[in-house]
């Protein structure tokens, strides 16, 4: 079974991705849905800040009902869906994340890009295009020759 992480701001255009990505995919597969939040360097951030918790506030009610009706959907080949939220300021880190997922797909628009939510969040499309694994615009999933040659 493959996974698929998918970087984003939790809005429609994030589960359109997810959509796009779950109605071309051939195989059995996960969803990580993630979004990339910098590490402070100010040791009283770091000691006092409960930033890990607020995060989950970014992610509505609307966006879980989302996801559970596309796993109704999809059921037959979409076999999880999750939120990890990846903290960290070096590429090393977001690949040990990525391992850590199992990912083996990055899906995401360039058309829509990848949001900030927050001021503490990265800019995260230099990041996923470095980070080693097979990247899925799906954005080129719309059209029928090309999305052939992309999916799994």
């Amino acid at each position: 079974m493959k996974t698929v992480v998918i970087p984003g701001d939790f809005s429609v255009e994030t589960m359109q991705v997810a959509q796009l990505f779950t109605r071309n995919a051939h195989e059995e597969f996960s969803i990580v849905f993630t979004h990339l939040f910098h590490v402070t360097d100010d040791i009283q951030d770091l000691l006092f800040s409960t930033y890990r918790k607020k995060e989950y506030d970014f992610v509505s009610e609307a966006f879980w009902r989302d996801c559970h009706i596309l796993k109704d959907l999809y059921g037959n080949k979409l076999k999880s869906i999750k939120v990890e939220f990846f903290y960290g300021n070096k590429l090393a880190a977001f690949k040990n994340f990525l391992d850590a997922q199992n990912a083996d797909f990055i899906a995401y628009s360039e058309t829509f890009g990848i949001p900030k939510l927050c001021k503490s969040s990265l800019d995260a499309l230099p990041v996923i295009k470095k980070a080693g694994i097979p990247l899925i615009d799906t954005d080129l999933l719309e059209e029928p020759a090309k999305a052939q040659e992309i999916c799994f």
